[in-house]
């Protein structure tokens, strides 16, 4: 028994060893919904069968239906092409299944995928979008203003729409709503201005003067009657002006009396009362009431304090603290963001409820709050648990205006519309003509075209909603779509010529080549020069050809290449070069900067960044931005794509380990052979097997 388990593990390890018998090749990695996933399958050994849609599948957790257009190019090429549903933000997987081969005699059924990393915007931005009023509102003007700062950077249009409409449905004096004027409203259109470049000046003005500010404005007591009252002779109107925040008059008749606030010509009654004696005591504290100059209000004096703390002004700090309901999280959440304290991150933390916050402490309420969650989130984005609030709340986006918006705009301010382009068919395979189909399914946009010229189609066009080509196709070519930093190409191949067996299709990723050195920051004296070995991989399954490198910047001054052209690198091989810096030993800058760039005729690309900066009296101080950005020649957006890889770069892609696939095989295949010749026992092969399934 002991035996047959370890024949069992044995077995196992030969039938995982052969998942390398079938490479899927995708030009991308990265997709959003609705683009058009592409891939070619190309099998080591011939399946017994012709595949079917049955042997594709697209999944996460379970299988997703998808429609798949599948084309045999030879028996042991497959090319598979189908648009991606609208599905949320993550990494799929592409999986070839279930395909019967023979090898050395043996049948075997191997399965190969391959991960597909699905990247869109919140789908929070979509559900703002959808619930925005014909008038650019968001149901009330604080909804409105937050609506408008959480698209600023996705949706342009309907966040100018928001902004137009505070700005038509502002109040003469500043403040929101038109007509009916309130702390929280006025402090969320405040913040919506300044961030929208707009003129919040009337709105800054009106919300500072909002407070109960002694200090600020002027105070007039109005007396209208006949009376006595103190030093003032009352026969008809006088006005008082009032020096003191405490007011205490005494009169001999009743009158009647007029509190008014003025403030860079606003002016406000605050109080009315008709009697002898009048008594007010005017609130100094700096808190904002619900309404101008209202009873203290802790809620609106934290609105309007993060507003005006964003535009740099002075708030109410002393009030805020003193204040605070210790088992409130807003409080605790906007107090940190406003003065930093210690006390409010402890005690944020230690409320936590594995990815939220409740309206109040943990101990009275385990309900989640999404509003008090964001900023707590916000307030915390240095923590440690700040990546667990995001994704816990990162599907929360569609529950109402208020919280979505609040969402997106705090943590998710980063992310930008992303161009979502389809295209039909992914393959022209043997056909005299068809039709190129190519659909936007996002915001318009300009995509570049190239392609031979007797197919007639354009350089470039403006794409709104799709465009229909009619292609011959007489000879093997392939057409280039281009958008943004995204593209496709879709391979055409004529019925009367044959397919290259020993290239692909799709051409490798922009990455495929690689450098295994890093970004180089240094500081020499002017008199040091320096030797380096530079290195550089092919991750791609196939050969890479014409590969050259070049430096771009001032840089090149200074540095040498010992070889700079290779004619080609095969699949996992690296290839190394000397480098050598300020060989001649004469900079005649302080600052060098550049790019050295790796390419190859299949369009790879990768950069790495060398700074130097020299020590030495003579040297002319020259850091030569300006200089470094005309020359540079390659596209900004490919530096920092080859850039942001290099923190997650392989040293080896998998199959590189084949060797040690084949001495697992050969101790294996020995540790078979003793079992089976101690046993005598006798297997059939597979022409017998095949036999007695004719019968």
């Amino acid at each position: 028994m002991r035996w047959l388990l370890y024949l069992i593990v044995m077995l196992t390890f030969s039938i995982s060893a052969y998942a390398s018998d079938i490479n899927i090749l995708t030009y991308r990695d990265d997709y959003r919904p609705l683009e058009t996933f592409q891939a070619e399958i190309i099998f080591d050994k011939e399946p017994l069968s012709e595949l079917s849609i049955l042997n594709f599948e697209f999944s996460k957790n379970n299988a997703i239906g998808i429609i798949l257009n599948l084309e045999k190019l030879s028996n042991k090429r497959y090319f598979v092409y189908f648009d991606i549903p609208n599905i949320e933000n993550g990494i799929y997987k592409f999986r070839v299944k279930n395909v019967n081969i023979i090898d050395n005699g043996v049948l075997r059924r191997i399965s190969e995928e391959k991960p597909v990393n699905v990247n869109d915007i919140n789908p929070g931005f979509d559900y703002l979008s959808d619930n925005q009023n014909n008038d650019g509102s968001f149901s009330d003007i604080a909804n409105t203003a937050l609506g408008a700062l959480a698209l600023k950077n996705v949706n342009s249009k309907n966040a100018d729409s928001a902004i137009s409409y505070l700005i038509n449905n502002q109040d003469a004096v500043g403040c929101y709503p038109k007509n009916n004027c309130n702390v929280r409203d006025s402090s969320f259109a405040l913040l919506a201005l300044s961030k929208f470049n707009q003129n919040y000046i009337k709105t800054k003005n009106w919300l500072k003067d909002a407070s109960n500010n002694f200090e600020l404005g002027i105070w007039n007591l109005k007396l209208e009657g006949n009376s006595i009252c103190g030093d003032i002779q009352l026969n008809g109107v006088y006005n008082l002006n009032i020096e003191n925040k405490n007011i205490t008059l005494r009169c001999n008749n009743s009158v009647k009396f007029t509190l008014t606030h003025n403030y860079l010509g606003s002016s406000y009654t605050i109080y009315q009362y008709t009697g002898n004696n009048f008594s007010y005591v005017i609130d100094d504290s700096g808190c904002y009431g619900i309404r101008y100059k209202d009873k203290c209000d802790y809620l609106s004096t934290l609105y309007a304090s993060w507003s005006l703390k964003e535009i740099n002004e002075d708030f109410p700090k002393e009030y805020l603290k003193q204040n605070k309901l210790d088992n409130r999280t807003v409080d605790h959440a906007l107090g940190y963001i406003l003065y930093n304290e210690n006390y409010d991150k402890d005690w944020l933390l230690n409320n936590y409820l594995n990815g939220y916050w409740s309206y109040y402490s943990a101990s009275l309420s385990q309900e989640p709050n999404y509003f008090a969650s964001a900023i707590a989130t916000y307030a915390l984005r240095d923590e440690f648990l700040f990546q667990e609030a995001i994704d816990y709340l990162n599907d929360k986006t569609k529950e109402n205006i208020q919280d979505s918006a609040l969402i997106l705009y705090l943590l998710f301010k980063d992310e930008r519309m992303l161009p979502s382009i389809s295209i039909n068919p992914g393959i022209a395979n043997k056909k005299s003509n068809f039709n190129l189909r190519i659909k936007n399914n996002k915001e318009p946009l300009t995509i570049f075209i190239e392609a031979p010229n007797f197919t007639n189609l354009p350089k470039s066009i403006y794409l709104e909603n799709e465009a229909n080509y009619n292609i011959n196709a007489n000879e093997n070519f392939e057409i280039n779509i281009n958008y943004g930093n995204y593209s496709y190409t879709i391979p055409v191949i004529s019925r009367n010529q044959e397919l290259n067996e020993y290239l692909p299709l799709l051409p490798p990723p922009r990455n495929a080549i690689q450098f295994l050195n890093n970004d180089v920051n240094l500081t020499l004296n002017e008199d040091d020069s320096l030797a380096d070995e530079l290195n550089f991989i092919n991750n791609w399954t196939f050969r890479l050809s014409d590969i050259k490198l070049n430096i771009t910047g001032r840089i090149k001054e200074i540095l040498e290449f010992e070889q700079d052209y290779f004619y080609y690198m095969e699949s996992n091989e690296t290839l190394t070069t000397e480098i050598y810096l300020n060989k001649n030993k004469n900079p005649i800058y302080n600052y060098y900067e550049g790019y050295l760039i790796v390419s190859s005729s299949q369009k790879t690309l990768d950069a790495i960044k060398l700074s130097v900066k020299f020590l030495g009296e003579s040297l002319i101080e020259d850091y030569g931005q300006e200089e470094s950005k005309q020359e540079q020649e390659i596209n900004e957006n490919e530096i920092k794509t080859s850039e942001e890889k290099k923190s997650n770069k392989p040293a080896e892609k998998k199959k590189s380990l084949w060797w040690l696939w084949v001495i697992i095989i050969l101790v294996i295949g020995v540790a078979v052979f003793l079992f089976f010749r101690r046993k005598k026992e006798v297997t059939e092969s597979f022409e017998d097997y095949a036999g007695k399934l004719k019968k």
